[in-house]
């Protein structure tokens, strides 16, 4: 007799499918060996490197910072998942269970900031996994990233779910004054392993509906559940994607939003820091 789906409360995935770079496969009889309710495990891991660069035409932002790998909010459409099989995990279950916090976060952003030749661009924190989820709490590495980039006078922008940031509030109320002038949209992404946990989320939550939202998402995406291509792959094509943008247009003009220049913040205010040490003379 077939099991029923299984869920696990407070959880997006329900199983850790392999990762496509592990070495030795997976053996699992029905999913026995998953706990109801798995417990989170952060590994504190100093990193080489803090601001991560990209050139890619679809982003408004260069440069950006993750203080954690892995995400504990568990959305199981999160197109971060992919990124723990470069850790020989799942990204599934143990995407949101199995993390890793970058100790030393604030410190390699001090000596970066520092360099002669650091260029002052616009810093998204937490572009890839949340910066204000649940483990930050007792962490506080978001907490240290922004304490250097208010030291420094550096424009930053947040992407977070997490009630959180309320936390920090001390260090944002400087940006209060200047109100939100812009709003963006991503349509549903589905890269790499994202495509199957996201479907079976779908059997397991919403059985009846599953066929139907997934037959959407081929509509904006030319048939395929994911548009790799960059100039498509945020917005989809096709008469729903159309539909959705006019909506969101109306919406931001009738709030005021993205009625001037996009994503210009000031970067003549970044200044260095005068040392803390005394002179020698």
């Amino acid at each position: 007799m077939e099991r029923p789906p299984v869920t696990i409360k407070g959880r997006g995935a329900a199983d850790s499918p392999q990762g496509r770079f592990e070495r030795l496969a997976r053996s699992r009889e029905a999913e026995a060996e998953i706990q109801s309710r798995p417990e989170t495990v952060v590994t504190l891991q100093p990193a080489r490197s803090i601001i991560a660069r990209n050139d890619s035409p679809d982003l408004p932002f260069t440069q950006s910072i993750n203080p954690y790998q892995g995400c504990e909010h568990g959305c199981i459409y999160c197109y971060a998942r992919p990124s723990h099989a470069y850790l020989g995990l799942s990204p599934g279950l143990e995407f949101e269970t199995k993390l890793f916090a970058k100790e030393n976060a604030a410190e390699l952003l001090r000596k970066e900031l520092s360099r002669p030749g650091y260029r002052c661009e616009l810093i998204s924190l937490g572009a890839n996994t949340d910066p204000y989820q649940p483990v930050e709490r007792e962490h506080r590495i978001t907490r240290g990233i922004l304490e250097v980039l208010w030291e420094f006078r550096h424009p930053v922008g947040i992407v977070t779910k997490g009630s959180l940031v309320e936390r920090d509030i001390d260090l944002l109320e400087a940006v209060s004054e200047a109100g939100a002038r812009m709003a963006g949209y991503t349509l549903l992404r589905l890269p790499g392993e994202v495509k199957e946990l996201f479907k079976d989320w779908l059997e397991r939550h919403y059985p009846l509906k599953a066929k139907h939202v997934i037959a959407r998402i081929r509509d904006m995406r030319g048939g395929r559940d994911n548009d790799p291509e960059f100039g498509s792959r945020m917005k989809g094509e096709g008469q729903f994607a159309e539909l959705l943008r006019k909506r969101f247009d109306i919406a931001c003009r009738r709030l005021g939003l993205n009625a001037g220049e996009r994503n210009r913040l000031d970067t003549s205010k970044f200044r260095r820091p005068e040392r803390q040490q005394g002179t020698l003379f």
